[in-house]
């Protein structure tokens, strides 16, 4: 038979595939019935477009898809979003429905860790050792660790000629703390020029391409290093980390059988020695160790970020925040602990309001049902569907949040707030709710607390683009806020 003849067999085979697949989804799919654009029903790259060349614009493409399709919508063949509420505890919550393990393997920066973890059993015996180091009891025994990088911050800030990028300064301080406390490492970003540390314009770039390397058939920091560094310079930073985690992790199984079981280390290297004899795979514990750095340096900072930016842009609740903080903080030369700032109301609900609109991670984390149908915000789903609800839409939801665009703290002070409570996912919820979230209020607390009490300062050419964020899993702005320091406040 001619090579042409054999050409057109494959050609005609592939069209009846492609036409036979459109069919089932569109047809006889078990979503069938379920309401959303119909290029969504028959392939991922619907969403893929809006992922890839509308600039993260996923989570804006979402809420025109709930407008006009209702509280779910099917936004793939075999995929379904949420925008009900009562659908987040179902989904993430409950221990039916497990995290669907295509996308962390294939999205996630961090695969081996507990974050990515899909087995409920593992994931459960790594959260408690985790769990242990990074409890209430044990952030507020370094709390110092934390205030000694607060205050390094303000000092620097403070000496800033020219305005200073907070985002930036936030991050930095973040990445310092998480550094020293759990690595004892002293990453010193705080001292980089802007606070541009290679690391953390590193990630922003690796997380710029996060959907590109979604789509690829390969995992792109899988490949031998050699070939990173050559196709993909941007990696060479996190690379390096990687590499310092590694040569950690090797320089504690050397010396095991020398530990002092009355010494002191570093929570990293607790972990490491509590998981010397559970068969942990050492690329598991290297994931272990980027996915620290990685989470608890950019969601703490970009709630900071926006809580700065609307304070700056509202007079009005920037002056009933220093006024609170004024009257309980009388010395600035002696620091306040947490404790203390817990226990002041309007910081508090501050604090929740920059993480209602800052939202923690913005992308839907997806959960996998099972092989039985399960029941979501009283929706019947079936077997082998994809769920997901991301915590933007929660936090956006109109009847939850009046107004849910505007900065408002009062919100979290009326006599209903306790209820409203439920609907704050920055750290997700249930037995997967964020580790460090201990460490992460501590941060916030001090930040800000200690950023507003002791400078005066103003924005610096502010405007809307420094909190519009674009979904990338994490939410990235292109414009950062930069502040002009005036001086020390008395």
């Amino acid at each position: 038979m001619p090579s042409h003849s054999w050409q057109t067999v494959a050609l005609s085979l592939l069209l009846t595939r492609l036409v036979t697949l459109v069919v089932y989804r569109w047809f006889f799919h078990p979503l069938r019935k379920f309401p959303g654009p119909w290029l969504a029903s028959v392939t991922k790259y619907y969403r893929g477009y809006y992922e890839i060349f509308r600039d993260g614009g996923w989570l804006d493409q979402l809420e025109v898809l709930h407008q006009r399709y209702g509280p779910v919508v099917r936004v793939a063949p075999s995929e379904l979003h949420f925008s009900d509420p009562d659908a987040y505890d179902d989904i993430y919550v409950t221990s039916k429905i497990l995290k669907d393990p295509t996308w962390y393997f294939t999205t996630s920066p961090a695969p081996g860790s507990v974050f990515s973890e899909i087995d409920p059993k593992e994931a459960a015996k790594r959260r408690f050792k985790l769990g242990s180091y990074l409890s209430r009891k044990a952030v507020l025994r370094l709390e110092e660790v934390v205030q000694a990088k607060v205050n390094k911050l303000v000092k620097i800030l403070s000496s800033y000629p020219t305005p200073s990028n907070i985002h930036y300064g936030y991050r930095a301080a973040t990445f310092d703390i998480i550094s020293s406390y759990v690595f004892a490492q002293e990453m010193n970003a705080l001292d980089y020029p802007g606070f541009k540390h290679q690391f953390l314009t590193a990630m922003d770039e690796i997380f710029h391409t996060a959907w590109i390397l979604k789509y690829l058939p390969f995992r792109l920091d899988r490949l031998p290093e050699w070939i990173c560094r050559r196709i993909a310079p941007v990696t060479i930073p996190l690379i390096e980390e990687r590499q310092y985690i590694a040569n950690k992790i090797d320089e504690l199984a050397m010396n095991l059988n020398n530990h002092d079981p009355e010494d002191k280390k570093a929570v990293f290297d607790m972990f490491i020695r509590d998981s010397s004899d559970s068969g942990l795979p050492r690329w598991k514990l290297i994931d272990e160790g980027a996915a620290f750095q990685m989470a608890a340096t950019d969601t703490t900072a970009n709630a900071c970020a926006h809580g700065t930016f609307h304070l700056l842009m509202n007079p009005e609740i920037l002056v009933k925040l220093r006024k609170e903080l004024d009257e309980a903080w009388k010395d600035v030369s002696q620091d306040m602990k947490y404790g203390q700032l817990e226990e002041l109301p309007y910081l508090g609900a501050v604090i929740k309001e920059s993480l209602r609109l800052s939202c923690g991670i913005s992308s839907p984390t997806p959960r996998l049902v099972g092989k039985k149908e399960v029941t979501i915000a009283g929706c019947t789903v079936p077997p082998g569907t994809i769920v997901g609800c991301a915590s933007y839409i929660i936090h956006s939801n109109p009847t939850l949040f009046p107004d849910p665009n505007k900065f408002i703290p009062e919100r979290w002070l009326s006599g209903d707030s306790r209820k409203l409570e439920k609907y704050l996912v920055a750290f997700s919820k249930g037995p997967r709710i964020c580790l460090g979230i201990n460490l992460a209020w501590c941060e916030m607390y001090l930040i800000l607390a200690n950023v507003f009490r002791k400078l005066e300062f103003e924005a610096h050419e502010a405007t809307l683009e420094n909190v519009r964020f674009r979904d990338y899993i994490l939410p990235l702005v292109h414009e950062h806020l930069h502040v002009q320091v005036k001086g020390l406040r008395s």
